[in-house]
């Protein structure tokens, strides 16, 4: 009488026949011809190859590799908004795997994100939200310090560079504001235009003068 083993490898399946994992089968104890006891959802299969990014589903006899995302963050070109991928299969055509940058938008064209027409304009008007607000006694003291203009020689320049109600907005905050901020653009064109300093320097002043008292 021909020896049986006890158990044998199957693979387990869930119910859309996706592959779970290896478990055993048991020898039927009563018929004696070799028959096994298949648990449910079991198939007599060797192990399915493992395909980074795939799953394996039992289909027509054999195995068919299905792409699987699950867990992967993916944007949709429309928003940029992120979501992540909850369904087995391709990726959905309207996300993209790569992650926007501040002021883009997708391209079918590039097959990537490009910058929006007026992205220059808008990363600007961010940072100059980002640098934050300073006290009229840090900005006099950093202006002074690294500029080598005081309190008068400000109001100087500026009763001479400008007029209107530009000039009576820039006098009265140089002389009175309790706080500056990059996003009143009378004291931006101020310093970039009267004082004639690049974008750059100031921003660099704005963050000496966080560290002034």
């Amino acid at each position: 009488m021909k020896d049986y083993p006890l158990t044998i490898p199957v693979c387990q399946l869930d119910e859309d026949r996706y592959f779970v994992g290896m478990t055993t089968a048991d020898l039927d104890p009563v018929v004696k011809n070799g028959h096994y006891l298949i648990p449910r959802l079991c198939i007599e299969s060797d192990e399915p190859e493992h395909k980074n990014g795939f799953i394996a589903q039992w289909n027509d006899g054999q195995w068919k590799y299905i792409e699987d995302h699950r867990g992967e963050a993916v944007y949709l070109k429309k928003t940029g908004e992120k979501q992540t991928i909850t369904a087995l299969g391709k990726l959905p055509k309207d996300v993209t795997t790569h992650a926007p940058k501040p002021f883009t938008e997708w391209s079918e064209e590039a097959g990537s994100w490009v910058d929006v027409a007026n992205s220059d304009e808008l990363r600007l008007q961010d940072k100059k939200e980002k640098a934050g607000a300073i006290t009229r006694s840090q900005l006099l003291t950093s202006t002074e310090l690294r500029l080598g203009k005081n309190k008068t020689e400000l109001l100087e320049i500026a009763e001479r560079e400008l007029a209107g109600s530009h000039l009576i907005k820039v006098r009265n905050a140089i002389s009175e504001a309790q706080s500056f901020t990059l996003v009143n653009d009378d004291i931006w064109d101020f310093f970039t235009q009267a004082l004639n300093i690049s974008a750059d320097k100031l921003f660099a002043l704005w963050e000496e003068a966080k560290l002034n008292p």
